[in-house]
C-alpha cells in the first residue's frame, strides 16, 4: 500500500535530475494531471488514490437483459497487483432490462461512504 508514495518520490527525484524529462510513461503516476495535483498539494503523503470503473454487460446471447456494475481499483498497489481479483473491490451490481436512467442514484451510496471516510478518516494498522 505504499507504492504510490515510493513511485512519486522516485519520479520527482528523477524529474529534478533530468530537467523535467520522463523517458518512459508506464503508470498513471507519471501523468501531468497527477503530478500537478501533487505539486498543488491536492494529493498528499498518506492519501489513498482510488479509481471507480463502471461498465455494463449483456447476460444472455438472445435475451434483452443487461446489468451494470462498478468497481474500485486501489492505485496504492503496484501495477502487478492492482488488477488482481482479490484487490479489485466491487462497488455495486445494478440489474435491469435496460441501462439505468439515473446512474448517479446507484453511485451515490458508494460515493457517500467514500466521502464519509475522507471526512472522518479510517484508521488502518500498518504492519511495517
Amino acid at each position: 500500500m505504499t507504492h504510490c508514495e515510493k513511485a512519486t518520490c522516485e519520479l520527482i527525484d528523477k524529474l529534478n535530475e533530468s530537467g523535467g524529462v520522463i523517458d518512459m510513461f508506464n503508470d498513471f503516476f507519471q501523468g501531468c494531471d497527477y503530478l500537478d495535483a501533487v505539486n498543488k498539494g491536492k494529493i498528499k503523503v498518506g492519501d489513498t488514490i482510488l479509481m471507480l470503473s463502471l461498465d455494463g454487460a449483456q447476460l444472455y446471447w438472445n435475451k434483452q437483459s443487461d446489468f451494470w456494475m462498478y468497481i474500485w481499483v486501489i492505485y496504492e498497489l503496484s501495477p502487478d497487483l492492482r488488477y488482481k481479483k482479490k484487490y479489485v473491490l466491487p462497488g455495486a451490481v445494478i440489474p435491469g432490462l435496460n441501462k439505468p436512467k439515473n446512474m448517479e442514484s446507484f453511485l451515490f451510496p458508494g460515493l457517500h461512504q467514500l466521502s464519509a471516510v475522507q471526512q472522518e478518516g479510517l484508521k488502518v494498522w500498518d504492519a511495517f
